[in-house]
């Protein structure tokens, strides 16, 4: 059911009839469209539709292959971490140095935010406080005394 819309001048206007007549009219920009969503080619031939488009949008992607709970990822990761431990006692059993990038990784440091509340708070505070200047020294602040 459309709704009929008056004009100023009283005449009435179906929006929906006129969607619906220019629904392949070629839409203004750049997107290669048209006013239904298709996708335009060579020679305004729809080459992918808005439903095939859609339905790529909202395809639900298969599972990983890999599963970190599965009990043999887990003795394969196990058996390496046992063989690097087991190199890294024989080579300081035997005086051998181990290379300082190899067994220290570096921390990785994020840069704070920008005036966040944290940070504003955290900033040490300095008041410094000055005597009250007199009534003289006020007025003669205030601006020139001659003109």
């Amino acid at each position: 059911m459309s709704k009929l819309y008056k004009t100023a001048r009283g005449k009435g206007i179906d929006i929906d009839r006129i969607k619906l007549s220019n629904e392949n009219t070629v839409a203004v920009g750049n997107m290669g469209v048209n006013a239904r969503g298709d996708i335009i080619g060579a020679g305004k031939k729809i080459t992918m539709g808005r439903n095939q488009i859609m339905d790529k949008v909202y395809a639900v992607q298969d599972a990983p292959s890999y599963s970190p709970n599965d009990p043999k990822n887990h003795m394969e990761r196990q058996s390496v971490l046992e063989a690097n431990n087991a190199k890294q006692l024989n080579d300081l059993v035997h005086n051998l140095t181990v290379p300082v990038s190899q067994t220290q990784e570096q921390p990785v440091t994020q840069p704070s935010a920008r005036g966040n509340l944290a940070n504003s708070v955290a900033k040490p505070a300095t008041v410094n406080q000055e005597p009250i200047p007199s009534v003289k020294q006020q007025i003669k602040s205030n601006g020139p005394s001659r003109i």
